[in-house]
């Protein structure tokens, strides 16, 4: 059956900035006739289509209406004003604007929709944005079926989609929609807020890392329940669909208490949403998780030629000002400047002075009357300098090893603002510099990094120890880190290096899966190379990450112990 132009204006109203393929499966009709659709309107001037792609989704056109399209919407669909329209649709110039700054997270609640959906005999799903509150957007199918969306991005902190968690615990199950999907960056968060949710008993919760694969793959099993009667199993979206009761709308259509009319063509020009292509995004989001980083740091990292940097830099930082260069010509870094710092709150819906707390460069002074940065991550950064560079050197030397070969892969890391673990019931903590997971050779190697220049003698060596030996010890790295994870401390000097294995040689309990290194063997030998020390055997000789395959974790005696001959991996 063709679908009617007012069918078209109601949907394209309702779902602003959709690409043509969401727009099909949420309105259960085939793409071939909705893109037909689209080609007459876009052809009259009706609709208007802009590019937009994220770092974890790729380039698509996103239809959107124009203002003549406002006007013809106006009286196709029986109102008597187009502020009466934009009063009933989230089309106004507020809800456009909210959308815009919104627009990665906007395409991943589309791209989710439209995999939920049936796609068939007209069969409509609803998708409902929101202001403020628990949630960032509804999913409703057309059997009733509700889901609510919850997305942490790079700028939330972990308390605040906590606080947010916690909110809808203490909500009225049978206010809220039948089951909540949580969106999350990095596999770390997936587990952390798993568990979060599991103490919390917070009932049909599903937690995915954002990917096109979770948000487009009906089959594969990416999202953790954390209400199930055995551990925390994982579901595909077909399994979370099944697993939902049809209840109907739990919920209320979204405020409308400001209605101007839009200038769409205008405000999209001037978004950096759909202005800055995806690599540029990404770039952006590893400068958002690692401030002031190096240039050439970052090339590595990226896999580039500085040429290539300097050339995204020219839209990130003249074009769009969302990143500022510090430095001189030799040392130039590149941090958010306060345009990208506002950007990326509304994003991801953080909260600004949060933001800008953290990374704003901004010079201020403290109660003693001391100069210091705004942003308490620059200001760190100010204060350990050699530290921070170290960090991202280590990191981006291991992003480009592990480019470079096919038998291996940096599955993800997380950057020192989110690594902390508290365990014990908070009682203890752990805070490396980073966290990551390594694939080399088949064999998967979970990681805590440390980047220690402190700790040079025997005294401060066992202080920097002792956390990781009470972790061990607990049994909380089995789940942070399955099966168990390596923990690796990389030193400036090889005499720090030999101070850390003769020091480990002397404590009975440091069997543990600890390696050392240092940035001289480092940088000729590779991350990857045999550059690594294991504290669990002082007499052994360096090793590759990937010998690590020879040693397999005793979680019974707490303790590294040598594989037998064709022991599984």
């Amino acid at each position: 059956m063709p679908i009617s132009e007012r069918q078209m204006l109601d949907a394209l109203s309702r779902t602003p900035f959709v690409d043509s393929t969401e727009l099909a499966g949420i309105l259960g009709e085939p793409h071939a006739t909705v893109h037909r659709n689209l080609a007459d309107l876009l052809a009259d001037g009706i609709v208007g289509r802009v590019s937009h792609g994220a770092a974890h989704l790729p380039s698509s056109q996103r239809y959107h209406l124009t203002a003549k399209g406002v006007g013809e919407a106006t009286e196709v669909l029986g109102f008597d004003t187009p502020t009466d329209f934009v009063r009933a649709y989230p089309m106004s110039r507020e809800w456009l604007a909210l959308l815009i700054r919104r627009m990665d997270a906007v395409a991943s609640v589309y791209r989710l929709a439209a995999s939920m959906s049936l796609g068939i005999d007209g069969l409509r799903s609803r998708v409902e944005f929101h202001r403020r509150g628990r949630f960032d957007a509804t999913i409703t199918l057309h059997d009733g079926c509700s889901f609510s969306i919850l997305r942490q991005g790079l700028a939330l902190r972990r308390r605040s989609l906590y606080d947010r968690l916690r909110a809808i615990a203490e909500y009225d199950y049978r206010r809220r929609p039948g089951a909540v999907l949580v969106l999350v960056p990095s596999i770390w968060e997936e587990r952390l807020t798993t568990r979060f949710c599991d103490d919390r008993n917070i009932e049909d919760c599903y937690v995915a890392v954002e990917s096109r694969d979770a948000l487009e793959s009906e089959d594969r099993r990416l999202w953790r329940c954390t209400s199930f009667v055995i551990g925390s199993p994982f579901f595909s979206l077909n399994g979370v669909v099944s697993r939902n009761t049809p209840v109907g709308s739990r919920t209320q259509s979204p405020e409308r208490k400001r209605a101007s009319i839009p200038q769409p063509e205008r405000m999209i020009g001037v978004a950096p949403a759909f202005g800055v292509c995806p690599a540029e995004k990404r770039t952006l989001d590893i400068i958002t998780d690692h401030p002031m980083i190096p240039r050439e740091h970052l090339a590595l990292w990226l896999g580039v030629s500085e040429g290539r940097v300097s050339q995204m830099m020219r839209s990130l930082v003249d074009i769009w000002g969302l990143v500022e260069r510090q430095g001189k010509r030799g040392d130039t870094r590149y941090t958010l400047s306060a345009e990208g710092i506002r950007y990326v709150t509304h994003r991801d819906r953080a909260q600004l002075p949060t933001t800008r707390g953290i990374w704003s460069t901004a010079l201020t002074t403290d109660k003693q009357g001391r100069r210091r940065y705004a942003g308490h991550r620059i200001e760190t950064w100010a204060r350990q300098t050699k530290h921070a560079d170290g960090i991202t050197w280590f990191l981006s030397k291991l992003a480009a090893e592990t480019r470079a070969d096919p038998d291996t892969e940096l599955v993800w890391s997380v950057p020192t603002a989110r690594s902390d673990r508290a365990y014990n019931w908070g009682d203890s903590a752990i805070a490396p510099d980073a966290v990551g997971h390594l694939v080399t050779r088949g064999l998967h190697v979970p990681f805590y990094f440390e980047h220690e220049l402190r700790a040079r003698h025997p005294r401060g060596v066992i202080a920097r120890l002792r956390p990781y030996e009470s972790y061990y010890w607990s049994p909380e790295h089995k789940d942070d880190q399955p099966p168990f994870p390596t923990t690796l401390f990389v030193v400036d000097t090889e005499e720090v290096e030999e101070t850390y294995v003769h020091t480990a040689a002397q404590l009975s309990r440091m069997s543990l899966p600890i390696l050392v290194s240092c940035i001289p063997v480092l940088s000729t030998a590779g991350v990857l190379g045999k550059s690594w020390r294991p504290l669990w055997e002082s007499e052994s000789p360096r090793l590759p990450l990937s010998g690590l395959s020879d040693y397999g974790w005793n979680s019974l005696y707490h303790q590294m112990q040598h594989r037998p001959v064709g022991g599984n991996r």
